[in-house]
């Protein structure tokens, strides 16, 4: 019977290029070892304590059959893990540190007498590093899986801490139990996915608690689809349909990162770089204004600022185009709220507006957009004009 794990049933945003990279640099390796018998020279040896010589051991195998198995298991795993931790430095860091990781065991290991001191070779220690992490990072992904036995095969999916639990706890209790391991290295296994799940555990929680909804979200698609794929309900609309809702997510998400950003500006008073930014993404004129007025009742919960009285100019601007002038007054009383000296884009619109609001019995928007005329607006606005407003209310009042 035969068991093999061949790919995580995952849609990966983009290609995994640092596993795909270790994948041909192991095949180049193995490659240079049968053209120029370089083997020994890239092997562990566990007395040695040699650093350098446990990363080139991992990357070397013993023929054909072990580097094609050693690579399937890895890219069973690895393309996912790459995807999610979203810095390749990372990757190849978690690589390097569980490669470490299973040459200082196997030193330990047999300096105890616990195994033999033979030279080591392979990228099995990794791979296990590998499921060890996606253990931790991603414990309910489900992993397409390849069963085999005599004439009979059939693919099925199994969470990855199940795989985990299973392959790992296989080799550890042969590490316990048995005193020959028949020429693999257990004790690089074991170590190897210890390495990778405390990895994960100490140092990549933030992590997985950012990935943890969006990767949920994926999982929950990815069941419905194989629990579709062969049924006349699996139409190409159906899919197109999930793709859609797929993509709105990912819109969504995109937006809470960016209004994010502009709230760490607006918090910290840049609301230059924050209106920048703003005027990066939208296009004043393709933009409807309810797009715009979305955005400001977003932005006036933050509190008042520039940044807001910026969206408010650029609303009411749009109203006025629009000729939907007592909406544009309740905007103007709006930004009033955050600063009562509050100017329009549009200058000449001043007197407009200050009169619509004392037809619509608002005394004080009116007020405040005529008041101190000639400071405020110089020749740009009749001051004389303003003043007879502001005593028209002043009148009213009295």
């Amino acid at each position: 019977m035969v068991i093999i794990p061949y790919s995580t049933a995952l849609t990966l945003a983009k290609p995994p290029v640092v596993t795909y990279a270790t994948t041909l640099i192991c095949v180049l390796v193995f490659y240079l070892q049968l053209k120029f018998s370089v083997t020994e020279s890239l092997m562990y040896y566990p007395e040695s304590w040699n650093p350098v010589k446990m990363i080139t051991s991992s990357l070397a195998h013993g023929g054909w059959m072990h580097l094609i198995g050693n690579m399937i298991f890895y890219l069973a795993f690895a393309p996912a893990l790459e995807i999610l931790l979203a810095n390749k430095i990372r990757y190849i860091w978690i690589m390097l540190f569980v490669s470490f990781v299973v040459g200082v065991s196997y030193s330990v290991s047999s300096l105890l007498g616990s195994s033999e001191p033979l030279p080591s070779l392979g990228f099995s220690g990794v791979v296990m590093g590998m499921i060890g992490l996606s253990a931790y990072l991603m414990p309910m992904a489900r992993i397409r899986v390849f069963w085999w036995y005599i004439v009979f095969w059939k693919t099925f999916y199994v969470p990855a801490w199940v795989l985990a639990i299973a392959f790992i706890g296989l080799d550890s209790w042969e590490m316990l139990t048995s005193d020959n391991y028949g020429g693999i290295n257990v004790v690089a296994h074991v170590f190897g996915g210890v390495a990778g799940y405390l990895y994960g555990y100490l140092w990549l929680k933030e992590r997985k608690e950012e990935t943890q909804e969006e990767l949920a979200e994926e999982i929950e698609v990815m069941k419905s689809e194989r629990q579709f794929r062969n049924t006349p309900s699996m139409s190409i609309r159906g899919r197109a349909e999930r793709q859609q809702q797929r993509e709105i997510k990912r819109e969504s998400k995109e937006y809470d990162v960016f209004m994010g950003q502009i709230y760490k500006m607006v918090i910290t008073h840049r609301n230059s770089s924050a209106v920048n930014l703003l005027m990066d993404r939208y296009d004043y004129e393709e933009t409807q204004v309810a797009e715009f007025e979305t955005l400001f009742s977003h932005i006036e919960k933050w509190g008042p600022s520039r940044t807001l009285l910026c969206i408010g100019r650029l609303i009411i601007d749009k109203l006025d185009q629009e000729k939907r002038y007592g909406r544009a007054i309740v905007f103007i009383e709006k930004c009033q709220k955050t600063s009562p000296f509050f100017i329009l884009a549009d200058l000449s619109r001043t007197i407009y507006y200050a009169r619509l609001a004392v037809e619509m019995d608002k005394p004080e928007v009116a007020r405040n957009l005529v008041v101190n005329p000639a400071k405020r607006y110089g020749v740009m606005v009749d001051n004389a004009y303003c003043d007879q407003i502001s005593k028209t209310l002043d009148t009213g009042i009295g």
